[in-house]
Formats: structure tokens, C-alpha cells, sequence
């Protein structure tokens, strides 16, 4: 549970990635937490199979968008935590939504669920600015600005590689 809280706190701006203790099996765990919410959220519009191979691309560039960053700052250092805190956080928020998604998948009228969600994506950007913002040693805005740069580009790289209609 401490650990749990450790995230929370994080996705409440309390705390940063310097706060994650440093460990591979707890970024092992993260990853995991990462994927299964992963698959879980693409499964609910695809098969099982697909969504596996989705979600473990999605995991590999968001591994090497941290990496790049961190590189490119001279701060590789800072690798496991960053890497920990950013999938950690990530399953936390996406697992919110999924039974908000569920019901949409159901009930697509439903039209108060549209601005949960939309609050849940811009909850999601901000935390990992603030994640950024600590890693990198930058300002908060140019943190969330990095963040939605790397989520138009992943996005894009996901609908060329798996010819997803949006």
C-alpha cells in the first residue's frame, strides 16, 4: 500500500520521480501494472492478441521517448525512477478509465462519460509534465508541452503501424 499511496501522491503532484525508490523489480512491477492495464483498455475495442502487441509497442516507445529525454539532457542517471514513476502513474489513471470506456462500448450516448474521460487525458498529460518537469529539470509547462508533443507523435506512430481508423 505505500507504494500505492507513492504513485497517488505523485499523480497529485506531492511528490516526484526522486521519490520512487530506486529498484527493478519495482519498475518490473510498474511495467507490469502498465501492460495489463494496457491490453485491458485496447481489448475492449480489438482482439486480446492485438491488444497485447498494441500495448507492448506502446511500452517500447514510451521507454525509449524516457530514455531520449533523459539522454539528451545528460541525466541517464535518473533512468529507473523516471521510468517507474512515469508507468506507474500511467496504469493508475488508465485503470480509472476503464470502466469508464466499458460503458461507452455499451451505452455510447452516455454523453457525461466524454467529459470524465476528457478530464482523465488532461489529468494524465499534466502529471507526466510534472514527472518531466523533476526528471528533466525543466519548467512545468515545457513538461506538459514535451508530454503532448510525445502523445501526438505516439499516437501517429500507432495508427501508421496498426492502420487504426480515428
Amino acid at each position: 500500500m505505500p507504494l500505492i499511496k507513492l504513485f497517488l501522491d505523485i499523480c497529485f503532484f506531492k511528490k516526484g520521480p526522486q521519490d520512487v525508490p530506486a529498484s527493478g523489480l519495482l519498475l518490473a512491477l510498474a511495467i507490469l501494472a502498465y501492460s495489463v492495464v494496457g491490453v485491458v483498455l485496447l481489448g475492449l475495442e480489438r482482439d486480446w492478441r492485438g491488444a497485447v502487441v498494441e500495448a507492448a509497442v506502446e511500452g517500447l516507445m514510451l521507454f525509449a521517448f524516457i530514455y531520449t529525454a533523459l539522454h539528451l539532457r545528460r541525466k541517464i542517471p535518473r533512468l529507473q525512477k523516471t521510468a517507474t514513476a512515469l508507468y506507474a502513474c500511467d496504469a493508475l489513471i488508465s485503470a480509472a478509465a476503464i470502466p469508464f470506456l466499458a460503458w461507452l462500448s455499451a451505452t455510447p450516448e452516455v454523453k457525461g462519460v466524454y467529459f470524465f474521460l476528457m478530464f482523465l487525458m488532461l489529468w494524465h498529460l499534466a502529471v507526466v509534465g510534472h514527472i518531466l518537469r523533476h526528471a528533466l529539470a525543466i519548467s512545468f509547462f515545457f513538461g506538459v508541452g514535451l508530454a503532448f508533443g510525445y502523445i501526438i507523435v505516439s499516437y501517429q506512430v500507432m495508427m501508421a503501424l496498426f492502420d487504426r481508423v480515428t
